[in-house]
């Protein structure tokens, strides 16, 4: 019996569907596969474009391949097969790689998670005793074909030698959200085409050669979260835009452009803002007192510029500040010399003219949280403030060549991890308090002032800078300052003709030029701080130290690599100690 009509109808209904979602699949395989061939035809355009490749990042990227997923430095979706992290960066320390330091927030790639507190891409390199940076990675152009990786998530070409004008094509990655293409060697303009990149959390292109204004991006993209142009050639204001479109902002550093105008005031709708370095610009006028708003900041920069006004009370508000800094003669933490960057180590030609007037306001030295505080040179004057009893935080202060009155207070005592402190060339007077933990600092300068009285056995109690690191791989933003601030201090030592490297560990105590009296003081420094070798700058020159040179112990120089001792211009007699051949070996400068 033949099947009856409407069945028959039915099964061929049925068999028509089974057919059309057959064809569907073999069409989205297709599609796919041809997505993926795609993707390994713009790698290998990419390849091609690679003049050098020392370290032999792209060697695997055979054509002969199928899948180029199981390429060096290329992820890609598990479900798709689309390429979505390209990442070739070179030179970054192990624990400090492009997917720790995208963003905070979370986002799905390969897997995993792009993830992490982008605090500085400075302290990521690594960087040599000398403090220079070497690369080693690749040397080429970024291929146009870029543009064909259109599901790309993270771009990380970061660390090599990459040259030429960054191409337009980029802007067809509407998926990317990281963007890090940081010291390498580009040139011409950042292309506006990336305003198209509406996806793109985090944009790094420091370290480069790019030149004209910072383009129109920050209002179609309003996701930024890391935004870092530095160490380039750019001009321009910077937009305003930038602060009207800021809700996801967190690091902002524009350090080391030609970028002139004023700070935007609406940078203080930035309230997530935990970074902002402008140094080393042509900036001009106040700081904003709206700068006060960014209750989250952290880290502030504002030294080489052409700023001036009264320096804004309302940074005190900003309770989570570990870091300000005003002035520094010694320029920008790095330059670049011919393809790599240096670490400056001398004072910078082009000078440092932010002048401010007015007091240093009291609501900032009552940060509980600050750690570096340098404002060295700036025309502060009033009287030293007094009332430092929240400085348990504090690591480096640094007031040095202003004209501050005043004593010196002893609740300096308070600051139990104060290392760093650098109050010469002001108009202190008065005695220096024992309560001072001056044998537990590294740098300890008051020269240059109208200080007076005994200089006495200091009553501090155990030092607490027993995990100082002043090596130029920490790696946080604290750390990075403290060291470039503490290598420049041993730059200085004997007008820039310093007799200790780099890579010595230096304890340096400056009472020189003042008005001291009594007995010539022994050795500042403590046996905890001795427990390793060191080398010790010790200057008590121009003062009215008196007694007998011959009876004075030398002894503490059994326990150092270099010492440099200057007591010149007091009225002290006598003949050196006759043992001093034996026990100060490691003699650097006598005077």
């Amino acid at each position: 019996m033949p099947p009856a009509p409407k069945f028959q109808k039915h099964r061929l209904s049925l068999i028509t569907l089974l057919f059309s979602v057959l064809a569907s699949l073999l069409v989205c395989k297709a599609v796919s596969l041809a997505a993926v061939l795609s993707d390994k035809d713009a790698l290998l355009q990419l390849k091609s474009a690679v003049v050098e490749d020392p370290l032999g990042f792209t060697s695997s990227w055979n054509p002969n391949d199928k899948d180029p997923c199981l390429w060096h430095g290329v992820s890609c979706d598990p479900l798709e097969g689309r390429v979505i992290t390209l990442n070739l960066s070179s030179n970054l320390n192990s624990t400090c790689s492009v997917l720790q330091l995208s963003a905070s927030k979370t986002a799905a790639v390969k897997g995993d998670q792009v993830r992490g507190n982008f605090t500085l891409l400075y302290p990521c390199l690594h960087v040599g005793v000398d403090g220079n940076i070497s690369f080693v990675g690749l040397r080429g152009r970024l291929s146009p074909a870029i543009g064909h990786l259109t599901k790309l998530r993270v771009l990380s070409l970061g660390f090599n030698e990459f040259f030429g004008e960054l191409p337009l094509e980029m802007g067809k990655l509407n998926l990317l959200e990281v963007l890090d293409l940081g010291f390498n060697a580009f040139h011409g303009p950042i292309p506006a085409a990336l305003k198209k990149c509406t996806s793109l959390r985090v944009i790094n292109l420091s370290g480069n050669q790019l030149n004209g204004t910072i383009p129109a991006i920050f209002g179609p993209i309003t996701s930024f979260q890391v935004v870092d142009f530095s160490f380039n050639k750019l001009s321009g204001e910077i937009p305003n835009e930038l602060g009207e479109n800021c809700g996801s902002l967190m690091h902002l550093h524009l350090a080391s452009n030609g970028l002139s105008g004023s700070i935007p005031s609406n940078l203080g709708n930035c309230g997530g803002l935990k970074s902002l370095i402008l140094s080393s610009n042509i900036l001009q006028n106040d700081i904003p007192s709206s700068l006060g708003k960014l209750e989250n900041l952290e880290a502030l920069d504002l030294s080489r510029n052409f700023l001036s006004g009264l320096v804004p009370p309302t940074l005190g508000d900003c309770k989570q500040l570990k870091l300000l800094v005003l002035k520094n003669k010694n320029g920008p933490l790095f330059s670049r010399k011919g393809s790599s960057f240096i670490f400056h180590q001398e004072e910078y030609g082009e000078g440092d003219y932010n002048f401010f007037e007015g007091e240093l306001p009291e609501s900032i030295v009552k940060l509980y949280g600050i750690h570096v505080l340098w404002l060295p040179n700036v025309n502060l004057e009033g009287i030293f403030p007094q009332t430092w009893g929240s400085c348990s935080n504090l690591k480096m202060l640094n007031v040095a060549q202003n004209f501050l009155t005043g004593q010196i207070p002893a609740s300096f005592g308070n600051c139990k991890n104060l290392y760093f402190l650098d109050l010469s060339s002001n108009n202190l007077s008065g005695s220096l308090p024992a309560a001072i933990p001056v044998p537990c600092m590294v740098v300890f300068n008051i020269s240059q002032n109208s200080l007076s009285g005994n200089i006495s056995r200091f009553s501090h109690g155990e030092c607490s800078n027993g995990s100082l690191n002043l090596s130029m791989s920490y790696m946080d933003l604290v750390g990075l300052y403290s060291s470039f601030f503490y290598r420049n201090a041993l730059i200085n030592v004997g007008s820039g003709h310093s007799p200790f490297s780099l890579s010595e560990f230096v304890v340096l105590h400056d009472f020189s030029r003042n008005q001291f009296t009594g007995s010539v003081p022994p050795f500042i420094i403590s046996l905890y701080t001795l427990s390793a070798k060191l080398n010790y700058g010790f200057w008590l020159n121009g003062n009215n130290f008196e007694g007998n040179l011959s009876v004075y112990s030398f002894d503490p120089c059994l326990r150092l690599d270099g010492l440099i001792f200057d007591a010149s211009n007091n009225k002290i007699v006598g003949e050196l100690p006759l043992n001093m051949g034996y026990t100060c070996k490691c003699l650097k400068i006598l005077s």
